[in-house]
């Protein structure tokens, strides 16, 4: 493959990695403060069920009506786990994990009769970052303004939190897949967790950026699947600025 070539295929996919760090990075300091590491594995969990519900029972539907069964599956599990912290904080956890259970049980049922049911599951979970789409690029794009100006003009926890975590997590699963979703919440948070907001959002920045480009890069050269490989790059990304800061 020429230079010409890689670039071609490697600039969107770092484009839809940048937006999506964006936006997670700051989530994921909320998620680790909020001290329920789980949210953002149910919430994806549930946008990739709404996707697969939608493309199962619409057949060859457009997009856009995939991308609706996700926000709505999202949303409605962001609404839901909102209400289950008020009145059950002290389990709010293990709700949580059940919940992430029972859909990623129920995805596994809705798939069980299709011939492609395997590759369906596939793409939920490890993504299709190096084929993303000018298309998928708008909504993140979109997605990501409409959380930033959530999180920082919202007044309630439910429009501060939760509801953008549900409409980040939704523009970035089918993209990118729940595995990378998860790390780009979680490692980049646990290698800035010390620092103070604005500090901190700026170090796992560095840090998300630094494992996005080195995963897409080996899994190009290596011809390795690409979420995987980049939730392995930016674990050691912030392994290694973990470190650092102790030194």
């Amino acid at each position: 493959m020429s230079m010409t070539d890689s670039l071609h295929i490697l600039w969107p996919a770092f484009i839809a990695g940048a937006l999506v760090l964006a936006t997670h990075v700051a989530l994921g300091r909320q998620v680790l403060k909020r001290g329920i590491i789980f949210i953002d594995l149910a919430v994806a969990q549930a946008a990739a069920t709404g996707a697969l519900a939608s493309q199962i029972l619409l057949g060859d539907a457009a997009a856009i009506w995939q991308q609706t069964g996700a926000l709505l599956a999202a949303l409605l599990m962001a609404v839901s786990l909102h209400a289950l912290s008020k009145r059950h904080a002290h389990i709010q956890e293990a709700l949580i994990g059940g919940s992430y259970i029972l859909l990623a049980s129920f995805a596994v049922l809705l798939v069980s009769h299709d011939p492609h049911a395997g590759e369906y599951l596939h793409q939920a979970l490890s993504g299709q970052i190096l084929w993303v789409t000018p298309e998928q690029l708008v909504w993140l794009a979109v997605a990501s303004m409409v959380v930033v100006a959530m999180m920082r003009y919202g007044k309630q926890e439910l429009s501060r939190f939760y509801l953008p975590l549900a409409i980040a997590v939704t523009g970035a699963v089918q993209t990118v897949g729940v595995y990378l979703v998860f790390a780009s919440l979680i490692f980049p948070a646990l290698a800035s967790i010390r620092l103070s907001d604005a500090s901190g959002i700026v170090r796992g920045l560095l840090v998300g950026t630094a494992g996005l480009v080195s995963g897409l890069t080996i899994s190009l050269l290596a011809d390795l699947p690409s979420g995987p490989t980049i939730v392995i790059t930016l674990a050691i990304s912030a392994a290694v600025a973990a470190r650092s800061n102790r030194q």
